[in-house]
Parts: structure tokens; sequence; C-alpha cells
């Protein structure tokens, strides 16, 4: 088959690209100009530069391409109307041209995220009947996005997809934690226990393949993560197991969460770049759980995650060791 991928050069996009290549499919990337058109080593995948906000050729883009993966987004900006630029504008434009121009499309399957429903009730996880209350710009733009994509299922077959916290090899996120704990520092915010749903890279790269091809997925939302969630000290600890360090435990209170966000932000504004951490992923960070339930896409489509937190934290480390990240 021929796959279209947005996002491709990112985080998750590249190992979904890889996978798809494992299976023999003919890839195309769209990257959106050439900072972040990396050459993938094999000739089964063309990296086309596109603006997704802009007049492309659709046309020919498109042409025979039978599943599209929409991975491509705004995650961190310097500015609110960035996320809602690069999320959900973006996300319409181009579902507006797949549903015009993709003749052979057979499934347009978005990848959202958990922060578009918001965080989670303490004692249940949320699943795909919840209200959407996002608490950052980032959240309601993916909720915003995925109206978009919902609103041409009469026209094209869709599917959107959740995923929880997601981890492992080349993610920048988890790569700083690895380094405070590396240093021998444990973070951990907030005076009560905070409840994570986290994921493996490539156990979401199975979930997302399966929202593109398995007939019960068209039309269909689910939440893709681990089967429960993990307290910030578990997480903490198989890390620091990876590593082979005791590093010292620190709570962090609420307050310097957001007092390190707000300056983050502000010496943000005289720079050219978004920031790593501003005040809005400081109100994402304080929430007491992020937490949801795999039981539809379990049920559905026989996903099931099978890297275990210690298993995901070890090959991690290792990829950062081979990688000179650490």
């Amino acid at each position: 088959m021929k796959i279209l991928v947005t996002g491709g050069t990112g985080f998750i996009g590249s190992h979904l690209v890889e996978e798809l290549i494992r299976k023999d499919h003919e890839v195309v990337c769209l990257a959106r100009d050439e900072m972040y058109a990396c050459e993938f080593p094999d000739s089964k995948v063309t990296t086309i530069i596109a603006d997704l906000n802009n007049g492309n050729d659709w046309e020919k883009i498109l042409e025979r391409v039978d599943i599209v993966y929409h991975l491509a987004g705004v995650t961190r900006a310097r500015t609110r109307q960035d996320y809602y630029t690069g999320n959900v504008d973006s996300t319409r434009n181009f579902i507006q041209a797949c549903a015009r121009h993709g003749r052979h499309i057979s499934r347009f399957v978005y990848v959202s995220s958990l922060t578009a429903i918001g965080p989670s009730p303490t004692d249940h996880p949320l699943d795909e009947t919840a209200s959407p209350r996002p608490v950052s710009d980032y959240g309601r733009s993916k909720n915003l996005a995925e109206q978009a994509v919902l609103a041409h299922r009469d026209r094209l077959p869709v599917s959107i997809v959740r995923p929880s916290a997601v981890y492992g090899p080349r993610d920048q996120d988890m790569y700083m934690y690895f380094q405070l704990i590396a240093r021998g520092l444990h973070p951990i915010i907030g005076l009560r226990k905070k409840q994570l749903n986290l994921v493996h890279v490539k156990d979401l790269v199975a979930g997302i393949i399966l929202a593109g091809e398995h007939p019960r997925a068209e039309n269909e939302v689910f939440f893709l993560g681990s089967p429960g969630h993990y307290s910030n000290e578990q997480i903490g600890k198989a890390i620091a197991n990876a590593i082979s360090i005791r590093p010292l435990r620190i709570k962090v209170p609420h307050a310097f969460i957001y007092f390190f966000g707000g300056v983050a932000e502000l010496l943000g504004k005289f720079g050219h770049h978004p920031v790593f951490f501003n005040i809005q992923k400081a109100r994402e960070a304080v929430q007491q759980a992020w937490d949801c339930s795999i039981a539809k896409a379990q049920k559905r489509l026989n996903f099931m995650p099978v890297i275990s937190l210690e298993q995901g934290m070890q090959s991690t480390y290792e990829w950062y060791l081979a990688h000179k990240w650490l």
C-alpha cells in the first residue's frame, strides 16, 4: 500500500515510518520545510516539502495514497494563536484536501492526544465517552482538530487516536527527566502522588496502525496507552534502575512549577523559538491524574501493549547512550 504520513520526521512519526517500511509499504512523508526533512535510509520513503496551511499540488501528492496518518502539529508555541494555526487550521485544510483529492484513501487517521480531553479523576480513568475539559491551548487546539476531522467522516473514512504520555528512543521530553536522574536528582511534582498513563512509542505505533487498517476502527475514536497508570515514583524508579543509580528524591511544590513556567515563558518572548516549558505546560504538569482506559481499543482492535515500564526505560536509556545523548 502507499501510505502518506505527516509529521513523519518527528518522534512518534519516525517510529511509525520505520514500522510501515518493515511492513513493506511505500511511504510518503510531508515535511514543513527543508529543516525538518531528514532523509530516511530507505528507498521506499519519499519526503515532500509541503506546508499544510499553504497551497499545494494535492492532486499529485495524494495520487494512489491508500492510508493517511496525520501526526504533524504544534506541541510548543510562542503564542496562543500558533497552537490553533498549527493544529486546527492545518488539520482542517489537510482533511479537506484529502476529501477532495484522495480518491483511493481508505482511512484518514488523526493522532490527537489525551490532553484534548483533559486530566482524569483520581478514582477512574477517562474513556471515550468523557466530556472534553482541556486545561491548555494545546489541548483545546487538539480537541478542535478532532472536531474538524469528525466533520468530514461522511466524505472520508476517519479514525482518531488519543495517545497518553509517550516515551521511548528519540523522545526529548523524557530525555530531560533522564538527565536529572542521571545527575542524582529525582524531582517529584507536588506533595501528593500523581497518576500518569505512559505508553512506549512502539506499542503506540502498533495501535496507530491498527486504527488505519482495522475495519472496526472506521469513524471511531480510541484512547491508546498502557493498561494502567504509574506514579511519578514508579517512573523515576524505573529510570534509576536502568541507569543503576540511587537519586535523591526532591518534592517540588506546585508554586515553584508555575514560577519556573512563568520565567521560562517570559524569557521565551525575547527569543525566536518556542520554549520547552511555560505556564500552560506547568498547568498540565500539576494535574493530579492523566489516565485513560484502553478497553475500547483492546476490545475492538485487539490492541495490547507488550512493553513493560522497566523494559521500555531500559531500551530508552540504551538508545540515549548509544547516540551520546547521555
